[in-house]
């Protein structure tokens, strides 16, 4: 009886349906060890950095500057000034103050936002199950929103925070995360075999966006806040604040992993030919 191949059978696993060779995923392929390469990771994430560092101050009366044009045209009674800080004898950074006033909410704002938080819990439970990350998101929403109305009902006074110690530390903030970008991409997106330029422009560009983004951001953030009340304070900080910047980052990271280059990664190794079974002696049992 003639004998198959146990090999022919094993290699059928790794055919498509038209014969040829199924690749491995792009999260299982892992690629070859390079000690230049960490070098190069390294040293390309510290020369963004120290051009970051040499620009912070531009940086600021940048923002600075679009944040008092902006609230002079939309409504917002204040005024834009630079605070500077120090940290030893080398850190130094500034960040633009916003003084503005929003006050505690009336009671026909706080009955608006009751409303408002009810018919987003309403409107997640009609959608259709096709749309179920919009309606985990109007949940979300509504679960931040829903304890400050709880908050301003009970407790008004007693709310510790103030709009433009808000602004202003949640621009700081944003200035740490965008000079962890460097860092973030020099850990992970470097260490691939991407080319140069592709590696500079992510960065560059979730750098730049982020830029252009915060000053506009929170200039709205300020407008809300001083129109509508500290009301909706907790919610444009924990869903439109910097985690909402921490996401953008993220997405840039993706789309940088989507661009198409010459990853010079392993090859999926074909299956080890499987040995024959030896012969068994003459007059042995089967």
């Amino acid at each position: 009886m003639a004998t198959t191949t146990s090999s022919s059978i094993s290699d059928l696993r790794f055919r498509g349906v038209r014969g040829g060779l199924i690749q491995k995923h792009r999260s299982m392929i892992t690629s070859v060890y390079q000690p230049r390469r960490f070098f190069f990771a390294a040293l390309t994430a510290a020369l963004l950095l120290v051009v970051w560092a040499l620009s912070l101050d531009w940086i600021t009366v940048f923002w600075a500057s679009v944040m008092d044009f902006w609230q002079t045209r939309i409504g917002i009674e204040g005024q834009v000034s630079i605070i500077n800080y120090q940290m030893g004898d080398l850190v130094r950074f500034s960040a633009p103050y916003l003084y503005f006033h929003a006050g505690l909410p009336s009671n026909d704002l706080w009955w608006a936002g009751t409303i408002f938080t009810a018919l987003m819990v309403l409107a997640s439970m009609l959608l259709p199950r096709r749309l179920l990350p919009v309606s985990f998101t109007l949940r979300i929403v509504s679960f931040f929103q829903g304890c400050a109305q709880l908050f301003f009902v009970l407790w008004p006074y007693a709310f510790p925070y103030r709009a433009s110690g808000y602004i202003h530390g949640t621009m700081i903030a944003c200035l740490m995360l965008i000079s962890l970008v460097p860092v973030l991409l020099g850990f992970t997106y470097f260490l691939f075999d991407f080319k140069l330029y592709r590696k500079l422009g992510l960065a560059l560009l979730t750098m730049l966006h982020m830029v252009v983004m915060i000053p506009l951001q929170y200039v709205l953030h300020a407008y809300l806040l001083a129109h509508f009340s500290l009301l909706f304070l907790p919610l444009l900080f924990f869903v439109f604040g910097l985690p909402l910047n921490t996401l953008i980052v993220i997405a840039f990271y993706s789309w940088g992993f989507s661009w198409k280059d010459d990853l010079r990664e392993e090859a999926p190794l074909p299956p080890k030919p499987a040995r024959d079974p030896e012969p068994l002696p003459e007059g042995g049992a089967a």
